[in-house]
């Protein structure tokens, strides 16, 4: 294996330097085109980077929030089975104080994310439209479960939405809420759990191998994140960021072997990967230039992985992490071929 320059951009994967800010609050509702409310969208919100700064799902009536922002431009991507992938541009301002003695005035951004429906043929089976008969005691503990998650009150969430599946032991959704809820707090092994009792009561859904994956990226399990990618978009084809950081998965998994052949093999699906998400994109999602830009490093081709790095800036022209991403294109160049 060679030295690899963009290795001193792994930061790029993770989450800005800067971290959460102070108290700005982004949230929304996800609707189709025909006005209905579309629940158990993934909802992605990323750096200008492209880094990802945090992962939802939208509820039963369609909303999704993320708190604690800092100021500067979002993306939010918004993908769903059987609909057209959604990327929007969002602003956050600067918190203001009215006077030197007052508490810091957040702002809340609302928006309206609309998905179209899909008019062609699904490439690959679509995601399940899971539907339950619960009852009317669980569904109530699942509701008030999810509003005091909404409301930032996490324990009072947990423990609503365990006394729904305490009334109900196959509770999809309050399996699946707790498991996202547990993966946001760090809480891997409680994660784990209420994520595989959500796939035991539903296997063919993406959102829980999507969850599944972004914990074990967490926990530097490439392979097992790699299956669990490949599992969400086998469900759900549409699923922008399934396929990107199924990519990202896969090319970890290419940098850790010692078979040059199995490298090669997973490679080559990394850039189908790749590609396929750039086009669910609509050729929006920048961080695509940075992974190609790792594949070719890895294939020995630096100047291909200096071009792509090249059209990174040139689609992000005020990015943060601009003068790294420069540094490594003369490194790449300086090397010897």
């Amino acid at each position: 294996m060679s030295n690899r320059t963009l290795l001193a951009l792994a930061a790029l994967l993770l989450l800005p330097k800067d971290g959460f800010a102070q108290n700005s609050l982004l949230r929304g509702k996800v609707r189709g085109t025909d006005g209905a409310v579309v629940n158990n969208a993934t909802v992605e919100l990323r750096a200008s980077t492209g880094a990802v700064i945090g992962t939802a799902f939208s509820r039963n009536d369609g909303d999704f929030s993320f708190s604690r922002l800092r100021a500067g431009e979002y993306e939010v991507h918004v993908s769903m089975s059987g609909y057209e992938p959604s990327i929007q541009i969002v602003e956050l301002r600067d918190s203001m104080r009215v006077n030197p003695g007052s508490e810091v005035i957040s702002e809340v951004v609302t928006i309206e994310v609309l998905l179209r429906a899909r008019i062609e043929p699904v490439l690959s089976p679509a995601g399940t439209s899971f539907v339950q008969d619960v009852p009317k005691v669980a569904r109530a503990a699942y509701l008030k479960g999810i509003s005091k998650l909404r409301e930032g009150k996490s324990d009072d969430g947990i423990a609503s939405l365990r006394e729904a599946t305490a009334e109900f032991s196959g509770y999809f959704d309050a399996y699946l809420a707790l498991g996202f809820e547990f993966y946001r707090l760090g809480k891997d092994s409680d994660a784990l759990e209420a994520l595989e009792r959500a796939r035991q009561i539903n296997d063919e859904e993406a959102v829980v191998y999507y969850t599944f994956g972004m914990l074990m990226v967490r926990q530097q399990k490439f392979r097992a994140a790699e299956y669990a990618f490949g599992k969400a978009v086998e469900f759900n084809d549409a699923h922008v960021n399934a396929h990107f950081n199924h990519a990202v998965a896969l090319i970890e998994v290419a940098l850790r072997t010692n078979d040059r052949s199995e490298a090669k093999t997973v490679l080559a699906k990394a850039d189908r990967e790749l590609d396929r998400a750039w086009d669910l994109s609509h050729n929006r999602l920048n961080s695509v230039f940075l992974q190609r830009a790792r594949v070719h490093e890895e294939r020995g081709d630096n100047e291909a992985a200096a071009r792509e790095l090249e059209g990174y800036l040139k689609a992000e022209p005020n990015a943060k992490d601009a003068a790294g991403v420069k540094e490594a294109i003369v490194k790449l160049r300086q090397k010897k071929k």
